[in-house]
């Protein structure tokens, strides 16, 4: 890609790389740090003419909620509390482009 000064680099995040939730702190870390390594590595191929886009889908239902653990390392048991219900239904999708409008984000 450098070599021919063209190309596209697509990561695939999470929402909560963006807005973080109670009980998912770990996942939450790494989405974020997943987010800030492509914000940065965006600004190094710049020069190169390469696009770098971050993709961030909203709440998808899988066994991380099941497995979740609490401060005192109980199990969560992916019981939905009304905010988290609420955050769910705000949060559909959020998709950001940067290369063509940077620092833009749409939910």
């Amino acid at each position: 890609m450098i070599k021919r000064r063209q190309g596209h680099i697509v990561a695939i995040s999470s929402i909560q790389g963006k807005i973080s939730i109670p009980f998912r702190s770990a996942y939450a870390a790494s989405k974020h740090a997943t987010q800030a390594f492509f914000d940065c590595l965006r600004a190094e191929m710049e020069q190169y003419e390469i696009e770098v886009t971050v993709i961030s889908p909203g709440y998808i239902h899988t066994n991380l909620s099941i497995n979740a653990i609490t401060a005192d390392g109980s199990r969560y048991g992916g019981k939905l509390s009304a905010s988290l219900l609420t955050w769910k239904r705000r949060v559909s999708l959020v998709f950001t482009e940067e290369t063509v409008n940077p620092g833009k984000s749409w939910y």
